[in-house]
């Protein structure tokens, strides 16, 4: 474990000898994962130093992301728990367990990018420091009908952790994840920060669920980079429930005619959570369709931004995209910011965007007082109905019925 002496002066990333300790702890790795360590070091020192202002944070109070109060990477090394899915067609392991026996299959990381929607000073320190993670590939047309599960841990100290995740779909494979972050401890302070990159070959299919319900303490950062081939589909969806403040960036990029993309999020913000989403749909190709729905239910003082946009080059004719951002506000100090926009290159396109906040309509809420159901419980079950939208596109029942549990409990 690595911790800073005196931290009155310099961040723990500040200090001349945190990188050259880091790199000479992982001197067992090989060396173009070294490369690629520094390579991403000298950039979030290169972001680091830049003082320019940046678009991308607009609406978000940025100090809040800061790293420069971590103390300490966590010495935990066993925060990603696979279940360990017995299939002779797909390589599902841990990131330690790829570095020593499967390197080749990892080594494609070096090409990976991040969204770059904002925060590329902390993509390249995760980049560079991750030490979990897991990694998921496929064999060419391999149809997998169960789900790989994958349980992520914040840490117990008041430390950080820092994943590197990849899923890679051969050709007209299919597969399910689930991917679980919660807390063992409702009053640790760990803090984590992730990568996921996804690569789908022509043809392949993939559904992700992200289901997050950490403690109240956690600070989160995850930087979701997506590239769809030729007739691909990925749909996406993520559940947000805990964390004191997460900053989410996903970019899905249809490199490829005819790949299909759609992205479902959804808040549940109470107390004083913020949570701050950036999008952006990428159509490089002609023949997509993407389609983006991201709901809020914002109570007590927590705070929502939301910040898509629709990027169509000039190459992508026929694009069909869609973007839909719904606030729900439920105090009278709740907040949502939200920044939809379209960027259109080519033509024959269909694009559209938009977005909407509001309170519980009175009607509604004097309904079900009008038959005895309380206050609370009245605000819960419109909430719920207004969250179900996103929920049911998780297409599991059992989960399903899982998450509307989490969500119920967050009004208890």
């Amino acid at each position: 474990m690595q911790t800073l002496q005196d931290p009155s002066s310099l961040s723990l990333f500040d200090t001349d000898h945190f990188f050259p300790n880091f790199a000479s702890d992982h001197s067992w790795e090989p060396g173009w994962l070294a490369d690629h360590r520094t390579e991403s070091w000298e950039k979030f020192r290169k972001y680091k130093s830049s003082t320019s202002k940046d678009e991308n944070w607009r609406f978000s109070p940025k100090h809040l992301f800061s790293l420069d109060k971590i103390l300490q990477l966590s010495a935990q090394k066993d925060l990603v728990q696979l279940d360990a899915l017995e299939s002779k067609e797909a390589l599902f392991q841990n990131l330690d367990k790829m570095i020593l026996d499967f390197p080749d299959d990892l080594s494609r990381i070096t090409d990976h990018d991040g969204p770059n929607l904002g925060a590329a000073q902390n993509y390249y320190l995760t980049s560079s420091l991750a030490d979990n993670g897991f990694f998921l590939g496929t064999q060419k047309g391999a149809e997998i009908p169960e789900p790989f599960i994958v349980e992520h841990k914040t840490p117990k100290d008041e430390g950080i952790t820092f994943e590197r995740n990849v899923i890679n779909l051969a050709p007209f494979s299919s597969a399910t994840v689930f991917e679980f972050i919660n807390s063992d401890e409702s009053t640790s302070q760990g803090n984590a920060s992730s990568t996921l990159n996804i690569t789908l070959g022509e043809g392949a299919k993939l559904v992700r669920v992200l289901v997050q319900n950490v403690n109240n303490n956690t600070t989160l950062h995850q930087f979701e980079n997506f590239t769809l081939s030729k007739d691909s589909s990925l749909r996406n969806v993520t559940i947000h429930l805990g964390s004191s403040q997460c900053r989410s960036e996903t970019k899905g990029d249809m490199i490829n005619r005819g790949a299909f993309f759609e992205n479902f999020s959804l808040f549940l913000g109470s107390g004083k959570q913020l949570f701050d989403q950036r999008t952006r749909q990428v159509h490089s190709a002609s023949d997509c369709t993407s389609n983006l729905l991201a709901k809020n239910a914002i109570n007590d003082q927590s705070k929502s931004i939301f910040s898509g946009l629709i990027k169509v080059e000039e190459d992508a004719s026929n694009t069909n995209a869609y973007q839909t951002n719904r606030n729900l506000l439920l105090s009278n100090e709740a907040e949502a910011d939200s920044l939809p926009g379209l960027e259109i290159l080519a033509n024959e396109v269909k694009c559209s965007h938009g977005a909407t906040t509001s309170k519980i309509e009175e009607q509604e809420l004097f309904y079900l007082l009008s038959r005895g159901i309380p206050h609370r419980s009245a605000e819960k079950l419109i909430s719920l109905g207004f969250l179900e939208e996103v929920v049911e596109k998780v297409n599991n029942q059992d989960l399903i019925e899982k998450i509307r549990a989490l969500i119920e409990s967050k009004f208890d």
